[in-house]
């Protein structure tokens, strides 16, 4: 017999319900995978800030880049690494990341290249940097090859 009240859902039926939507909004939460990555890359590019002083003062005593890390005075490749890199290398004025150590095992190995640019044939010009996918401002010709191997949806904007 039912009550006098009418019918209403059970404590059980309740319960699923809450279940499913709890499981849809944990589904729709964003994922800080990607923010944890592009911030681990960027600890790894800010390792190579002091380096680039010794790349451009080589440039500009001169009038081209170093060929590789001996050259320009920087630690051998495997002496630059940190938390999440593994080595650098120096190729005509290009840096090269390569990711490793405690990285999540999928970027382990990926690269990410940091190119000079400049203005060809201005002496005293500024040389400025750029990474990853970044495309060469107009007027300007980018040092070295670019041989980024990581997506770009795990880089800093500065690189995508």
């Amino acid at each position: 017999m039912r009550s006098q009240y009418g019918s209403g859902f059970t404590l059980i039926e309740t319960l699923v319900v809450l279940a499913i939507l709890s499981i849809l909004a944990v589904m729709m939460l964003p994922s800080n995978e990607g923010k944890v990555n592009r911030a681990r890359i960027q600890e790894s590019l800010n390792l190579t800030d002091q380096y680039k002083a010794q790349i451009i003062a080589y440039y500009q005593l001169n009038g081209e880049f170093p060929g590789n890390n001996e050259e320009a005075g920087l630690p051998a490749p495997g002496q630059i690494i940190g938390n999440f890199l593994a080595g650098v290398i120096l190729e005509d004025g290009a840096l090269h990341l390569e990711m490793g150590n405690k990285i999540l095992p999928r970027l382990q190995g990926q690269i990410i290249s940091i190119r000079p640019i400049f203005v060809p044939g201005v002496e005293g010009a500024p040389v400025s940097w750029i990474c990853g996918y970044n495309t060469v401002p107009e007027n300007m010709i980018a040092a070295g090859e670019n041989r980024t191997s990581v997506e770009a949806s795990n880089l800093p904007l500065e690189c995508r």
